[in-house]
């Protein structure tokens, strides 16, 4: 076998020892190369790889809250009486994860383009910015707070140790040369929740501060130009006491509901309402603010909007806003002086409880100032007087001791044993008179009443006798007087109303029960006797009292309103009685407005057209150690949506007829500028 003479002469013991010099070259250099990449890539996994990992995934993503403007409060016909006025802010969103270390960098570069009212600045603020601004000052604040305290400052938690060191340098003014508006600053800034926009400065903020932070909102994170609102009156600044406030930004939030509106997402500062319907009504007037969701990588920052934002609903109410000017103007004019306290009058729809007015006037007797007070006709409890005899008689029906056809007695002087004799007005001699219900009613006798008190407590009247009624007498004739509603709330939708006052009943007081029968005792609020001339009105229907007719709901647009709830009737309870016995009352209430007796208590309304049925009141009080009289009225039109009370507490002359003059006024007034009259 022949052999190969090439394989003879190949190296069998190294094969690279065939390759050429320059690929052995070549392979060395890339095995070196590949090392090297090794090397590197453990370097960056094990050495650096958290750091990398770290910057790779940072991302920051909030929701951003805007302010919604608040929803506008109208009339009945559509007039709005509250309404808002937009002005240009600036407005801080606090971050997530801000400090406020942050927020102090922040509020110095802001100070130096707005400044702002510091009245309400606290020291605990400005003791908070020294101590997170001055670190080599905060690190000696610390070793002085903890020297003081050495048993117990190695116990304390973060906010108790920063509590210390805030209460050192106020304690010792370290922060005398903090600036106030920076601080005042900072205060608004850490007053805002996380992730919730509030106002530091919301008005008069000048075309070239807005230029100037517009420019440099890049190194102030959270800061921007927005819209703040305030509230304005079209109708005039009376509507606001009916109507109520909201806290300005300056004010801060109420602080005896603060805790739980912080709970509830506000801002230190947010408005909020503070009285009325402002306040009833808060979580349907402030709206829904918008969200902006603001992704930050690296540092690059998008935005999106994820939430449009709500205006807030707005309230249509039964007031008239002219009427209730008219009605508000006429108390005013009328109202006369000397110790008079005011004078309150409320016009309702006694079939569906609609306000259409609620005015009122309060007097200071020692300066004759009047001030607007449309809500002292919730919230002033009144003597009224003579105006509650209906209701007595009704009690009286309910309880047997008198009939549609058997209730004469006679009008005479009350002697009974330990108590001041009793007379009516137009028979000071006590001259025996028989009288029957209605003209009881038409002229107002005391004696009529305080014998059928007596029968409802369980007593005939004899003269000289003393006292000895039911145990029960005087809750019976107060449950009388309450299925009118008279010294319970009415229920209105707003806040501040009084059930009144009623006096004691044990002892001595026993002697008040005769009192009690024709209204001389108890009191009561304007509202309550709107509600209860409602009552006989509509055939005994006890019918809750409302301002707010509907709600209004405005599109994401802000251009079209819907009404997303009405107002309905809401019956509270019944006065049972016949029709007979109905008649006997509604034609004593007839007879006050259009009788012929030569007693008569209501003259002023004779002649009117159409007819009205009424009941004045006087009651015997005592104004500035004074002998002085409450002057009251209720006055209904039988089938109409009119029934109107009226009071006026501390007159000086006896049966003025002030009720009257100003009753005539406010019911011409309603048949011109609320509903038709029935006869025109």
């Amino acid at each position: 076998m022949n052999r190969n003479r090439y394989l003879d002469d190949t190296n069998k013991n190294d094969a690279r020892a065939n390759l050429p010099g320059r690929l052995k070259l070549l392979l060395g250099l890339v095995v070196a190369l590949i090392a090297a990449l090794l090397i590197q890539l453990a370097f960056l996994t094990l050495k650096q790889g958290a750091g990398y990992l770290s910057e790779v995934n940072q991302s920051d993503q909030t929701v951003e809250k805007g302010n919604a403007p608040r929803g506008l409060i109208y009339d009945a016909t559509g007039k709005v009486i509250t309404g808002n006025q937009s002005a240009t802010a600036v407005t801080y969103t606090r971050g997530s994860t801000t400090t406020t270390t942050q927020i102090a960098t922040i509020a110095k570069k802001l100070s130096k383009y707005i400044s702002i009212d510091t009245t309400r600045l606290n020291a605990r603020s400005k003791a908070d910015y020294y101590l997170v601004t001055d670190t080599k000052g905060a690190e000696k604040v610390q070793e002085a707070v903890k020297k003081e305290n050495p048993t117990t400052a190695s116990s304390w938690s973060t906010t108790q140790l920063n509590t210390a060191m805030a209460q050192y340098v106020m304690k010792h003014n370290l922060a005398k040369n903090v600036d106030d508006n920076v601080a005042m600053i900072f205060q608004k800034m850490s007053g805002a929740s996380a992730l919730s926009t509030t106002y530091i400065k919301d008005s008069d903020v000048s075309d070239d501060a807005q230029a100037k932070i517009a420019e440099r909102m890049a190194s102030m994170p959270g800061v921007k130009i927005g819209e703040s609102w305030s509230r304005n009156y079209p109708e005039g600044n009376d509507f606001q006491s009916l109507t109520g406030t909201v806290s300005d930004e300056s004010a801060g939030l109420p602080s005896d509901r603060l805790h739980r509106l912080l709970a509830e997402g506000y801002s230190q500062n947010e408005p909020v309402g503070t009285s009325a319907l402002e306040k009833q009504y808060e979580s349907l007037l402030k709206g829904s603010p918008s969200q902006t969701t603001v992704t930050t990588m690296g540092n690059v920052k998008t935005s999106s909007i994820k939430y449009q934002g709500q205006a807030g609903d707005s309230l249509k109410l039964t007031i008239n806003a002219e009427y209730q000017k008219k009605v508000q103007q006429i108390l005013e004019d009328n109202l006369p002086g000397g110790n008079v306290q005011g004078a309150y009058s409320t016009v309702i729809n006694p079939y569906t409880g609609g306000i259409y007015a609620m005015a009122g006037v309060s007097r200071d007797s020692s300066t004759g100032k009047k001030t607007a007070n449309q809500l002292g006709n919730i919230n002033q409890a009144i003597v009224m007087g003579s105006v509650v005899k209906p209701a007595v008689l009704a009690t009286g029906f309910q309880k047997g001791v008198i009939t549609p056809t058997s209730n004469t007695m006679n009008d005479q002087a009350i002697k009974i044993a330990g108590t001041p004799t009793i007379t009516s007005y137009w028979n000071k001699n006590g001259t025996p008179t028989p009288i029957d219900a209605r003209t009881a009613l038409e002229t107002s006798s005391n004696s009529y009443f305080v014998q059928l008190g007596m029968k409802i407590g369980g007593q005939t009247y004899s003269s000289g006798s003393s006292l000895h009624l039911n145990s029960d007498a005087f809750q019976t004739l107060r449950n009388g007087l309450g299925q009118f509603g008279l010294g319970t709330k009415t229920g209105i939708d707003v806040e501040g109303e009084t059930a009144g006052y009623k006096g004691l009943t044990t002892g001595t007081n026993m002697g008040k029960y005769l009192y009690e029968s024709f209204g001389q005792y108890d009191s009561y609020t304007t509202l309550q006797l709107a509600r209860y001339v409602s009552a006989i009105a509509n055939g005994g229907y006890l019918v809750q009292p409302h301002l707010v007719g509907s709600v209004l709901q405005t599109d994401k647009d802000a251009k079209y309103q819907k009404t997303v709830w009405t107002a309905e009737p809401q019956l509270q309870s019944q006065v049972s009685l016949s029709s007979d016995e109905w008649k006997v009352i509604k034609d004593g209430m007839y007879q006050v407005a259009n009788g012929s007796s030569s007693h008569n208590t209501g003259t002023a309304l004779h002649n009117m057209t159409p007819k009205v049925y009424a009941k004045t009141g006087t009651a015997e009080t005592s104004t500035n150690g004074h002998t002085t009289f409450t002057e009251s009225m209720v006055v209904y039109v039988p089938g109409t949506p009119f029934a109107m009370s009226l009071a006026i507490p501390g007159m000086d002359s006896y049966l003025d007829g002030t009720n009257g003059r100003i009753a005539k006024q406010i019911i011409e007034a309603f048949w011109q500028m609320v509903v038709a009259s029935p006869n025109s």
